[in-house]
């Protein structure tokens, strides 16, 4: 049995997170293009279309997880959230925000993998 309300992190707590170190995996669920092209910081590369096949075996179960896409319109990182609670991860918040609030907040990203 599982909730399919999946709990949302506000930028402000997810800023305060990574700032006091707080161990946090972040996963950018939009595909890879995208996260080779910018990507908030520190965040892991995990698109939406290999997260149930994947997840299972690279991540676990009891640790923090933090999904996003790019932005409050899209849905990917509340899809992907509810996949993981569904696959009975513990602790997973949705960034609803995404890329484009972090950005616009003036907040650190990177390129590459």
């Amino acid at each position: 049995m599982y909730s399919e309300h999946v709990k949302s992190i506000g930028i402000e707590h997810l800023k305060r997170s990574l700032d006091n170190g707080e161990k946090v995996r972040l996963l950018d669920v939009r595909s890879r293009a995208d996260f080779q092209k910018e990507h908030i910081k520190g965040a892991q590369s995990m698109p939406l279309d290999e997260l149930e096949k994947k997840a299972g075996n690279m991540l676990d179960k009891d640790e923090n997880i933090i999904t996003y896409c790019d932005s409050f319109v899209c849905s990917s990182s509340t899809s992907g959230a509810k996949i993981l609670v569904k696959q009975g991860f513990k602790n997973v918040k949705d960034y609803k925000g995404g890329l484009r609030e972090w950005k616009q907040a003036g907040y650190p990203t990177e390129t590459g993998s």
